[in-house]
């Protein structure tokens, strides 16, 4: 049970960052300082999957998460993420269903248009909607707290994370924090089609598991001013998984 909820967990880790918005925002895996319109609500599906070799065999995660924020304010948004969630691992069982739910406030209090650089902080609170004897989430509270950051240097734009999450009455072997970063590069090819690369990486969440250490590329094509399709292939060059795959796609109402 232990392994399962691990890989439940770090499919969770791996999704967080990459709950990014459309045409409104730049990013793929990092989470952008654009935010929704006073008024405007953006609903975005995310959906990946990942390889990891355990002992001989595979372990397949898939993920998809469904997110809808609203803008508060011009600075200021809030939004809830529920998931889905299935693990297969050969010759070991296999279990699908609803997983974690995420809610989120997030607060812009430098823009660059005035100050040459964006600056955000995001709260977050990891509700355990997922049955966790099945593996398929934490079982705990996890409330956390990430900075964002995002500045342009000539074409590309550069946008930063780093992200703090706390486990409210870990299990034996989990520990009690997971700190993690992601530093991402827009490069827009014209004005619809940008290519992303990123670097993300997260302490591990079981005491002796690997920290998680990875390379994304990937594209973002955006179908018209208030619609997104994109997705990401990554190479993690530690063993906390081995190969991932993220698709996405977006709109605003």
């Amino acid at each position: 049970m232990k392994l399962s909820k691990q890989f439940a967990a770090l499919a969770v880790i791996l999704l967080l960052p990459v709950m990014a918005r459309a045409d409104w925002e730049r990013s793929i895996s990092a989470w952008d300082t654009r935010l929704p319109s006073k008024g405007t609500i953006q609903t975005s599906f995310w959906g990946s999957s990942s390889k990891t070799e355990v002992g001989n065999a595979n372990l397949i995660d898939k993920d998809g998460l469904l997110e809808v924020a609203y803008g508060i304010s011009d600075k200021w948004a809030a939004s809830i993420a529920p998931s889905l969630y299935s693990w297969n691992l050969e010759g070991g069982g296999s279990e699908s269903g609803l997983s974690d739910t995420i809610v989120q406030t997030t607060y812009r209090f430098r823009d660059e248009a005035a100050d040459k650089f964006d600056l955000a902080i995001m709260g977050d609170l990891s509700l355990p909607t997922g049955d966790d004897k099945k593996n398929l989430g934490t079982g705990s509270y996890e409330p956390g707290a990430k900075l964002l950051g995002s500045k342009k240097f000539g074409a590309v734009t550069g946008v930063a994370n780093l992200a703090l999450k706390a486990i409210l009455g870990p299990d034996s072997g989990e520990k009690t924090f997971i700190l993690s970063s992601t530093v991402e590069g827009v490069y827009p090819l014209n004005d619809k089609l940008s290519l992303n690369a990123a670097v993300s990486a997260s302490t591990a969440r079981n005491v002796g598991a690997d920290a998680l250490l990875d390379l994304g590329i990937g594209a973002r094509y955006n179908v018209k001013d208030q619609m997104f399709v994109g997705g990401m292939l990554y190479k993690c060059l530690t063993d906390a998984y081995d190969l991932g795959v993220q698709i996405a796609a977006g709109i605003q109402f």
